[in-house]
C-alpha cells in the first residue's frame, strides 16, 4: 500500500536532524530515544551501518568501526556495578543508561583510538548533553562546546538523581499475600484536567474499568442504588461517597477475571494550593468471576491513596506536579476448603501472587493518561 504525499518516510539522518530542531522541552526525551535504539543496533545487533548515523546524533566523528563500538560499550560498561561488568551488554543496560546516565560518568580506561579535539563534522545542537552522547565525548576527550554552567551541572545532577528515584514498585508480602503497588510519576497537565482525570468517577469506562459510578444507600439501607445525576458534584470537585466499580483483567479478547466492589471514597481538591488527595478502602466486594466460574467474593482488602501537590520553580515546559499512587489489595481465596479435590494445594491463591504484574499494569492505565 501506497504512502500518502505527507506521510513519505525520512531518512535516518534527515530524521536525526529534525529530532535536533524539536522544541527544547521535547529535545532530550526524543534524543534518549533514539540513542537507546541505535545504540541497541550497534551494540546488541552488531548492525554496522548504524553506526554512522549514532555518529551523527552524538556529534563525533569515526575513525575504525570496531574502535569506535569498542569505546561505546565501555562508557556503558563504566556505569555498571562491577560484579555486572563481565556479562555481555543487554538492551535493559542500554535503556537505563541512555535515558538516566549520571552526567558525571567516564570510563576509567583510556581508549586506544583517540579522535583529536577540534571542530565537530555536524553542528552543535542546545541539547542537555545527557546519557550517551555526554559520557561518549568524555570517553573520547571532547567536548561539543562550552561547559555548561555550574548552575546547569547542579540541575542536571538533580535531574538524574530524580529519574534514579521516581521508580514504580510492585511487591507482594508472601506473609498476608497483601500486594502493594506504588507508582510516583510526574505531570505537565494543567491542574483542572488533573482534578477531572484523577476523579475516581472518571475512572472508566477504560480496558480496566468496563464500569464505575457513584452509588448510594438504597430508603432501606440494605443495598445501593446509583447516585442521582442532578446531585453529583462536576467531576474534578471535592466529593466524599461511596463508588460502584467493575473491574476486568483481560486476555487479548478473553476475560480472564473481573470483580464488582463498592469503595469509600474521599476525594478533596484545594485549588488554591494546587493539591489533590483521594484517598479509598474496600466498603464490600459484591462478586468475582474467574474464567467461568462465579464467587460470592473476590477480593478482602483493597485500600490506598493517590495525592498530587505541586513541583516547586518547575523548569519551563517541564512536570508541573508531582504524584504518588498507592494501592493495597488482596485477593480471597477463590477455593472452598471443606470441597476436597477441588484443585491443588494453593491454586485458591493464584491470583494474589498475579497481583504484582496485573495490578501494576491497572495501576499503570490509571495514571498514563496524565502525561498531557
Amino acid at each position: 500500500m501506497a504512502l500518502p504525499p505527507q506521510m513519505q518516510p525520512l531518512s535516518l539522518s534527515k530524521a536525526i536532524e529534525l529530532i535536533h530542531q524539536l522544541p527544547g522541552d521535547l529535545t532530550p526525551d526524543a534524543l534518549a530515544t533514539a540513542q537507546f535504539k541505535l545504540t541497541s543496533g550497534v551494540l546488541i545487533e552488531r548492525r554496522d551501518e548504524l553506526i554512522p548515523p549514532l555518529a551523527q546524533l552524538l556529534g563525533v566523528e569515526v575513525g575504525d568501526p570496531t574502535a569506535f563500538r569498542r569505546q561505546l560499550a565501555e562508557s556503558i560498561r563504566a556505569t555498571i556495578p562491577g560484579q555486572f561488568q563481565e556479562r555481555p551488554l543487554s538492551n535493559d543496560d542500554i535503556r537505563n543508561f541512555a535515558y538516566s546516565a549520571p552526567a558525571g560518568t567516564t570510563s576509567t580506561e583510556t581508549p586506544t583510538q583517540t579522535v583529536p579535539p577540534g571542530s565537530l563534522p555536524y553542528p552543535v545542537y542546545p541539547t542537555r548533553e545527557r546519557g550517551l552522547r555526554k559520557v561518549l565525548l568524555d570517553v573520547m576527550g571532547l567536548r561539543a562546546g562550552a561547559p555548561a554552567q555550574q548552575e546547569a551541572q547542579v540541575r542536571l545532577v538533580e535531574e538524574a538523581a530524580l529519574l534514579s528515584a521516581l521508580k514504580p514498585e510492585s511487591s507482594v508480602d508472601l506473609e498476608t499475600l497483601v500486594t502493594t503497588v506504588d507508582i510516583p510519576s510526574e505531570s505537565r497537565c494543567d491542574f483542572g484536567v488533573l482534578a477531572q482525570t484523577l476523579d475516581p468517577r472518571s475512572w472508566g469506562p477504560s480496558p480496566f474499568w468496563p464500569e464505575c459510578f457513584q452509588v448510594q444507600p438504597t430508603p432501606d439501607g440494605r443495598a445501593f442504588e446509583p447516585f442521582s445525576t442532578a446531585l453529583e458534584t462536576p467531576r474534578g470537585t471535592e466529593w466524599h461517597g461511596v463508588l460502584f466499580e467493575h473491574v476486568e483483567w483481560n486476555w487479548n479478547t478473553f476475560r480472564v477475571a473481573s470483580f464488582r466492589n463498592f469503595l469509600n471514597i474521599d476525594y478533596v481538591v484545594k485549588e488554591p494550593e494546587q493539591t489533590i488527595d483521594m484517598r479509598f478502602s474496600l466498603f464490600s466486594c459484591e462478586g468475582s468471576e474467574l474464567f467461568v466460574v462465579s464467587f460470592d467474593r473476590g477480593i478482602d482488602v483493597d485500600a490506598g491513596f493517590q495525592t498530587v501537590a505541586p513541583i516547586p520553580n518547575p523548569p519551563p515546559g517541564g512536570a508541573r506536579f508531582r504524584l504518588q499512587t498507592v494501592k493495597n489489595i488482596r485477593f480471597s481465596d477463590l477455593l472452598d476448603r471443606r470441597t476436597p479435590s477441588l484443585a491443588p494445594p494453593g491454586s485458591g491463591q493464584i491470583l494474589s501472587h498475579l497481583a504484582p504484574v496485573v495490578v501494576g499494569l491497572w495501576m499503570n492505565e490509571l495514571v498514563k493518561n496524565l502525561y498531557c
